[in-house]
């Protein structure tokens, strides 16, 4: 396969999304090009290329630097997820694959894990019986080398280029209180107006003293001095539901209470942060049966069922061959 459909009528060398990508991952043409063994003139103007054919620039340069645009580090978490695929596929084709077995260890976010992931490590070990899965729920972020685990599943774009990423779906940053606080204290109609009501914060440090962004840096955001802060989503969501004041949390952290009526979405129509949620795994961790066995089992679940409702998660998967 020679040639990846990333426009309507338009076909793009997969060598060339290759080189994009590792210029991503460098943040530096000279070191993309060390690290594929092609000149850097060739990369530059590789990337030169693909941004002319896209329409966009995918990376802000200076003298002294590489980084991405906005467009380029989302083009680049698709770019991840589709070269994914297509070596999975590569491997299987070669008789890479074999019958699950042995131990895989997974970490990923405590309520997310539960909700998301639990479903589909316990259908697997039925489906499997020679496969073992230890599963460490937490909201701190490991280390994968160092701790032994096989791959992470993350709700934010990955840091580490040495990790391989595979994007698995997206979820959003909202509000929510219980009627009863809404009763008492009325519904704000304004992201600023937060500000004024009793609020509960998640603070690893539980300091007391934050900020709400609705976005990343260049977005709005207001200073506020919650009545709780907490360490634990669980806890403020507990005491949101309680009627201590409103919370900040993501879409599926308060899905089921809000479901079942204990809490309340607050400014619905406000854009918020949508963030990735992502599978990241070692290089080595690519040609492990397990390993794609769960990469395919988690894509399968989202597709069925979205974490954003109203969002095309099609877009989120989508396959670029």
């Amino acid at each position: 396969m020679q040639s990846a459909l990333l426009q309507e009528g338009h076909l793009i060398d997969l060598q060339t999304l290759r080189v994009f990508m590792a210029v991503g991952d460098e943040a530096s043409f000279v070191g993309a090009a060390r690290k594929l063994g092609l000149s850097a003139t060739t990369v530059t103007r590789t990337v030169k290329t693909l941004e002319a054919d896209l329409g966009v620039s995918l990376f802000n340069r200076t003298t002294r630097s590489v980084h991405l645009t906005t467009e380029g580090a989302e083009f680049l978490v698709r770019c991840r997820s589709a070269i994914f695929d297509l070596d999975d596929a590569v491997a299987v084709a070669k008789g890479a694959g074999t019958e699950p077995q042995g131990v895989l260890s997974i970490t990923a976010p405590v309520i997310f894990g539960r909700l998301h992931v639990l479903p589909v490590v316990t259908n697997l070990l039925k489906i499997w019986p020679k496969l073992t899965i230890r599963l460490f729920l937490t909201d701190r972020v490991v280390h994968l080398v160092e701790e032994g685990i096989d791959l992470a599943i993350r709700i934010a774009p990955s840091q580490n280029s040495a990790l391989k990423m595979k994007k698995i779906g997206e979820v959003q940053k909202v509000f929510v209180a219980s009627d009863a606080y809404i009763e008492r204290c009325g519904e704000p109609e304004t992201f600023k107006d937060l500000a004024t009501h009793s609020l509960i914060d998640v603070d690893e440090y539980a300091t007391g003293h934050s900020e709400w962004r609705l976005g990343g840096k260049n977005n709005p955001s207001i200073r506020i001095s919650p009545r709780l802060s907490v360490n634990s989503v669980d806890a403020a969501l507990s005491a949101a539901i309680d009627g201590l004041g409103i919370a900040s949390a993501l879409s599926y952290q308060t899905e089921d209470p809000v479901k079942k009526g204990y809490l309340r979405r607050i400014l619905p129509n406000t854009a918020t942060s949508i963030l990735p949620v992502v599978i990241l795994f070692p290089a080595k961790g690519r040609q492990s049966v397990n390993l794609r066995i769960f990469v395919s089992a988690m894509k399968e679940r989202f597709m069925r069922e979205p974490l954003l409702k109203k969002q095309c998660l099609r877009n989120c998967l989508q396959d670029l061959t």
